[in-house]
């Protein structure tokens, strides 16, 4: 038996956590092992940026404490990563996801060099305290430690909500990330693999959408690993031509794939990791909309939801499903109940629905 759009699906929904969500508030070595298969992990988009990352939709339970407590113990640490995105990963993990994503700035400049030389001399400075320091504008200041931050050359010591954050040198405070090619290819390779792991499936659109990566750099980690056997290409209807990792290639042999996914709705945020995955074609699908969220459907993403997002109350303006007519009139209960899961009465009122007003 071979594996199908709807096996695929099916078990992307079980790896991702989504089918059967974690129940145990307290469990935190099952809570970790989940974040190892999603990580980087953002914080969920539109919060504050110093709101510790969440597992949403996958914990039965609201996951803040949880997430903020391991994030306060130093079990998850605060980078940037797939392309320069503020994320996190897990503390033993960190190497891999440094090493993998680091991206050095073109030139180094003076600004650079003095952030660097304050911060070593200090043992650590805020950003105002560096605005203080030295005698650049602010903006250049902001700008160059996101450039140093991406090196790993600083790390923003981030272990509660606090807008007023650390800069310590990552060397001092961690390790020296590996700059050698052998080490980078590696680590791409174990970060490739993971995440082709937890899609069951992906093609190449996908990986360069989720990772930030050079298609180049991608195709040549591609390259290595179809040589090792440990990913096969796959053509499967409806997904397209993509890449299965060989033991489930194996998998699909050996077991009865499941043949009937779940018919459910997600509202996802740009931060999570199967919008990130889908990020490039979702905003190409849905240019010069206002998009607050996106709707995943059988496991699928059909649908998005529309508005203009503020601090305070604010209203959902549409929400629009790309299904038939048939399918869109009868799903629409569902639908909503799926954005009354995030977006309360209370402060969101909800106008249409398909383009009708509800």
């Amino acid at each position: 038996m071979k594996w199908t759009q709807t096996a695929v699906l099916t078990e992307r929904l079980i790896r991702q956590g989504l089918t059967y969500p974690l129940q145990d508030s307290g469990d935190e070595e099952a809570y970790m092992e989940l974040f190892r298969r999603l990580q980087p992990m953002a914080p969920v988009h539109f919060t504050r940026p110093g709101d510790p990352p969440r597992l949403v939709h996958r914990t039965a339970y609201n996951d803040t404490n949880m997430s903020s407590d391991l994030r306060a113990r130093h079990r998850l640490i605060k980078g940037r990563f797939n392309g320069g995105r503020i994320a996190y990963v897990l503390e033993e993990d960190l190497k891999l996801y440094a090493t993998a994503f680091r991206k050095t700035p073109a030139t180094f400049k003076q600004i650079h060099e003095d952030i660097m030389i304050a911060v070593r001399e200090s043992g650590g400075l805020t950003k105002e305290q560096l605005k203080e320091e030295l005698s650049y504008p602010a903006g250049e200041i902001g700008k160059a430690l996101q450039d140093l931050q991406m090196a790993f050359l600083l790390h923003e010591e981030q272990t509660d909500t606090d807008w007023e954050t650390g800069w310590l040198e990552f060397a001092t405070e961690w390790f020296e990330v590996p700059s050698d090619a052998a080490s980078k290819e590696a680590s791409l390779a174990t970060v490739v693999l993971r995440f082709i792991e937890s899609m069951v499936f992906a093609t190449l659109k996908q990986i360069k959408s989720w990772s930030g990566l050079p298609v180049k750099t991608i195709s040549m980690t591609l390259s290595w690993l179809l040589g090792e056997g440990r990913l096969v290409q796959a053509q499967i209807d409806g997904l397209g031509e993509g890449f299965i990792l060989g033991m489930d290639a194996n998998l699909s042999e050996q077991t009865a794939l499941n043949e009937e996914i779940p018919r459910v709705v997600y509202m996802l945020d740009k931060s999570d990791f199967l919008v990130r995955a889908d990020l490039d074609e979702l905003q190409s699908r849905y240019k010069g909309l206002e998009v607050l969220q996106f709707l995943l459907v059988d496991g699928k993403f059909q649908g998005a939801v529309l508005g203009h997002w503020r601090i305070g109350p604010y209203d959902v303006d549409d929400i629009i499903i790309d299904l038939d007519d048939a399918e869109t009139a009868l799903r629409k209960d569902e639908v909503i109940a799926a954005v009354r899961a995030i977006y309360s009465p209370e402060y969101h009122r909800i106008l249409r629905y398909s383009g009708s007003e509800i």
